[in-house]
């Protein structure tokens, strides 16, 4: 492993910069490192914000290395990027995007309650697309927004609720005391390695070998690469034991001179609030249960994008209704008003 990290730092800013190793367990993938480093001075954009952050693939077997790719002109997470915050400085940008989350939210919530129907004639004509009995185009939009808003507004404010997680820390909070647990103690810190005189070679191969075996079935691994005698050796384990409905992984202290495992936080020791947290990314995104809820979030995501569109043709199509024409003056006979 110092071998390989050695050629990894070949491609890094600066040997410091190389902070983390992921590893998957299909043996064709290489072994792949971040190299982040934050910038002193941040401009308007997202990329701004630091002057080094790319991923460097190294072959795990003959410590060749394959290349890199540089986040902040990769287009797909250029993609995440404006999503997150629109691509403009973060601190700005992700603002502008939680207070539109809210905004959504307060929407399908409202929505609601003017699709609320007030007996079951109407339930049933809310509830059930009667494309047949109606040519008209405006109908058509008006029956999609309604009923198709109502069978998809659970996933959409799933959605919304959580991302404002990465925009509000008082939502965040808010989350752990609704799980019953201190916002302060969900993720509890390691304890500082003791220090020691002497320590042993390949440390970080130790380590990887020792993760491994703890979880037979473990699907990836990271692990941080920079070894400080006062910071563990963190590795994160992820696997899927069938047994939760979270997202699962172990992690793992050892310490960096020594590669004994010190500390332990298992998936079952977390507390609720951290199984959430730690599962919030794959229920926004839908990758939570695989393909099938990837494919579920996918439609409803489409069909939300949908949403602003037919609402605005519903609008305009009353505001374009025609004005009824005032009442004219009736004109009565003569001999009635002499009366």
């Amino acid at each position: 492993m110092d071998t390989i990290i050695a050629k990894a730092r070949t491609l890094a800013f600066a040997d410091s910069t190389l902070t983390f190793m992921n590893v998957d367990r299909d043996p064709a993938k290489a072994f792949s490192f971040i190299n982040y480093k934050p910038a002193k001075t941040e401009g308007w954009t997202w990329a701004s914000g630091m002057d080094a952050y790319s991923r460097i693939y190294v072959d795990q077997y003959t410590g060749e290395v394959l290349g890199a790719i540089d986040m902040r002109y990769d287009w797909i997470f250029c993609i995440r990027m404006l999503h997150q915050c629109l691509l403009i400085n973060y601190d700005v940008g992700h603002y502008i995007v939680g207070f539109a989350t809210l905004i959504i939210l307060i929407m399908v919530i409202t929505g609601i309650v003017l699709w609320w129907p007030k007996n079951k004639a109407a339930l049933k004509q809310r509830t059930w697309f009667r494309w047949k009995d109606s040519t008209r185009w405006k109908r058509k939009n008006y029956d999609l927004h309604n009923i198709g808003g109502i069978y998809s507004f659970f996933f959409i404010i799933i959605f919304a609720l959580t991302g404002l997680v990465w925009t509000f820390d008082w939502w965040e909070d808010s989350v752990y005391r609704m799980l019953g647990n201190d916002p302060q103690k969900v993720f509890p810190k390691p304890p500082v390695p003791a220090p020691v005189e002497n320590g042993v070679n390949n440390v970080l191969d130790m380590v990887l070998a020792d993760a491994a075996k703890r979880i037979p079935g473990w699907e990836t691994m990271g692990v941080s690469v920079i070894k400080k005698e006062d910071r563990a050796i963190s590795a994160n384990v992820k696997y899927t034991s069938g047994r939760s409905g979270w997202n699962e992984s172990d992690n793992y202290y050892y310490h960096p001179k020594t590669a004994e495992l010190y500390h332990t936080t298992t998936h079952d020791q977390k507390t609720l609030g951290a199984k959430w947290r730690n599962s919030n990314y794959p229920i926004h995104v839908g990758s939570i249960y695989g393909w099938p809820t990837k494919l579920l979030a996918t439609f409803i995501a489409l069909f939300c994008a949908s949403l602003p569109v037919t609402g605005f043709y519903i609008w305009w199509g009353r505001k374009k209704k025609a004005k009824p024409a005032a009442p004219q003056p009736v004109k009565r006979r003569r001999e009635e008003v002499l009366s």
